[in-house]
């Protein structure tokens, strides 16, 4: 079961190293390639400093930096756990600083986001055991069997 419906392309990477949020938001940009645009990154830490996405689950902290739908040519997703947490200020309250080890980044345009895409990708992280698997994967197919249920479950 893919983690958002109608997002066909979704890419994977394990123990990325990064130190800020706004390392991870580019390198998870650059691996989105050419179904985002060149200001998709951009775009992403600036919602992200507006919006903080760093949700404060008990073992596993997740974010799910996005940008706005006109930075986005095609549908697509990337998951990356990261080698060291990565501090993203908490959705809903800011001033909350998150030790995060998994990040989660869709790309979405207008028609995948209609339909609360967004909630619905938080729903699907909501599964503990999704989390651990992906925070203890450290290959690209160990995280797509955590997602798909493949034995890691």
């Amino acid at each position: 079961m893919p983690l958002l419906e109608g997002v066909r392309e979704t890419t994977y990477l394990p123990r990325l190293a990064c130190a800020t949020d706004h390392e991870v938001i580019e390198a998870l940009a650059r691996a989105l390639g050419d179904r985002v645009k060149e200001t998709f990154a951009a775009a992403a830490i600036a919602r992200e400093k507006r919006s903080p996405t760093g949700l404060p689950f008990p073992d596993v902290a997740v974010a799910i930096p996005h940008a706005e739908p006109e930075h986005v040519a095609s549908p697509a997703l990337v998951v990356a756990s990261l080698a060291a947490p990565v501090k993203f200020r908490q959705m809903g309250s800011p001033r909350t600083v998150l030790a995060v080890k998994l990040v989660v980044m869709p790309a979405l345009t207008a028609k995948e986001q209609a339909g609360a895409a967004l909630a619905a990708l938080i729903q699907s992280m909501q599964d503990a055991s999704v989390r651990a698997a992906l925070a203890a994967a450290t290959t690209e197919a160990e995280m797509r069997a955590a997602v798909e249920g493949e034995g890691t479950r």
